[in-house]
């Protein structure tokens, strides 16, 4: 048992008192330094979860992207080939045109036969000739499309959209029209 300590008494027989207190301090601050640790720790992994969600978010988004502007691309590469074949008909029936106009002044007795026939080809060839600006109105507005889903960040994601429901309007007169005259061709 301790016996009460006076203040006449010696600097060591306050010794276990102090080292008490000196525990007791130790003991307090290491918890507090553990509740902290612990509050940092938790506060770590729930910011790092929420830099993965995000990262996640961002990676899904970019896929999407990516896939669209394939899409584009592939759909310029068509309509590419239907420009591309649309000029070469057009140039087949403007020198048939010529070959007709050259006939037509070597014959005097089928002279109405075949100015019908310079007429029609020369419908055709206006017909051939919208198309063709059509078409390259389609490629050009599809390469426009292509480098707004480019750069994204750039441009209101509602305004891309409508610009894209037009491009799709435009591309797809373009095609029904390439589509009649190569019905009109084939006969």
């Amino acid at each position: 048992m301790l016996a009460p300590v006076s203040d006449d008494a010696a600097p060591s027989d306050h010794a276990p008192m102090k080292r008490q207190r000196l525990w007791i301090i130790i003991t307090a601050l290491l918890g507090v330094l553990l509740i902290t640790a612990g509050f940092i720790i938790y506060r770590l992994t729930d910011v790092s979860n929420q830099w993965q969600a995000q990262v996640e978010d961002v990676k899904a988004q970019n896929y999407d992207l990516g896939q669209r502007l394939a899409d584009e691309q592939a759909k310029v590469v068509a309509l590419q080939a239907q420009v591309d074949l649309v000029s070469e008909q057009l140039n087949t029936a403007q020198q048939r045109v010529l070959e007709l106009a050259d006939d037509v002044a070597q014959r005097d007795d089928n002279a109405e036969f075949y100015a019908r026939q310079i007429n029609d080809l020369t419908d055709v060839l206006t017909t051939a000739a919208t198309v063709a600006n059509s078409l390259n109105k389609c490629v050009d507005y599809q390469q426009q499309l292509i480098g707004y889903l480019t750069t994204p960040a750039n441009y209101d994601p509602l305004e891309v959209a409508t610009f894209q429901s037009g491009v799709v309007k435009v591309c797809d007169a373009a095609t029904a029209a390439n589509v009649d005259l190569q019905t009109a061709l084939a006969k």
